[in-house]
């Protein structure tokens, strides 16, 4: 079973599949890779093939058809697709999507050595537009191809970067890869940082249950069920907690509810 990686921008996909390369032997094709065979069996360059692309649609679906094509081929290989829309196209694969904190992504970018396609004011400017980005890039791929690559049910795997190391995140994930090759799960699977959950209970009402589940909303993710087992793990410095992802209506909780976690728990929700 193969493994394809989709993520927002600075989320640290690259990091991540060198690292599952070096530590677990796993082959990389990039978009970028892809991009240069198919180059290569049309006898024309990669920024030709890019200057084309740009004004003809049709030389996506050659990509797509190029990824599923190898994932046919090499179905017993291990290969990791860095691409975000792979997960669409591989047969067969461990679809992993891979969030970060706006502002962690956009500090990431302004601080990546390789420079930037974009110059920045601030950390602020660098997040609206990595933002901006995604969506565009996203409204695309609606257009291309009629689905959501931000729609988190379309994975296996969410596993948010903002607090973890790199190594931490690799062995994560590869950990969840091993145990759905097993075992498959229905449904989507979380992995998160506790300090990034927002509570949907006041402080004096949270529930016992063990399974936590999550909802995603405006503010990121908020706990709809679980309140207790996240902040006992918060308290305990976990770096991960497993999380199921439910689609529900939740209410942010007033001001002076969140102040009550804030003091409590020394962590910060955005308003």
């Amino acid at each position: 079973m193969h493994i394809t990686i989709a993520g927002n921008l600075g989320s640290g996909k690259s990091t991540i599949c060198k690292i599952l390369q070096k530590e677990h032997g796993f082959e990389i094709y990039s978009t970028g890779a892809v991009q240069r065979k198919v180059a290569q069996e049309m006898g024309i360059s990669t920024l030709e093939l890019n200057q084309r692309m740009l004004t003809d649609p049709a030389l996506d679906h050659v990509i797509d058809d190029a990824v599923a094509k190898l994932s046919r081929e090499r179905k017993e290989d291990s290969i990791i697709f860095d691409s975000r829309m792979a997960w669409h196209f591989a047969e067969h694969s461990f679809k992993i999507f891979v969030t970060v904190d706006p502002l962690i992504a956009a500090q990431r970018v302004m601080n990546d050595s390789r420079g930037s396609e974009e110059a920045y004011r601030d950390i602020y400017e660098a997040r609206d537009k990595l933002l901006e980005r995604g969506k565009v890039e996203n409204q695309r791929f609606l257009e291309i191809y009629h689905v959501n690559n931000l729609d988190y049910r379309n994975y296996d795997l969410i596993i948010d970067t903002s607090f973890a190391l790199p190594e931490v995140i690799a062995q994560t994930i590869y950990s969840c890869f091993t145990a759905y090759q097993a075992q498959p799960w229905q449904g989507t699977r979380m992995m998160l940082s506790p300090r990034i959950l927002r509570p949907t209970l006041p402080l004096d009402q949270m529930d016992d249950a063990e399974a936590v589940e999550v909802a995603v909303t405006d503010h990121g993710y908020a706990v709809t069920q679980g309140h207790s087992f996240v902040f006992r793990a918060l308290e305990n410095g976990e770096t991960y907690i497993s999380a199921r992802l439910v689609q529900a209506e939740v209410q942010t909780l007033p001001a002076d509810q969140l102040a009550a976690y804030e003091k409590k728990y020394a962590v910060q929700y955005e308003a």
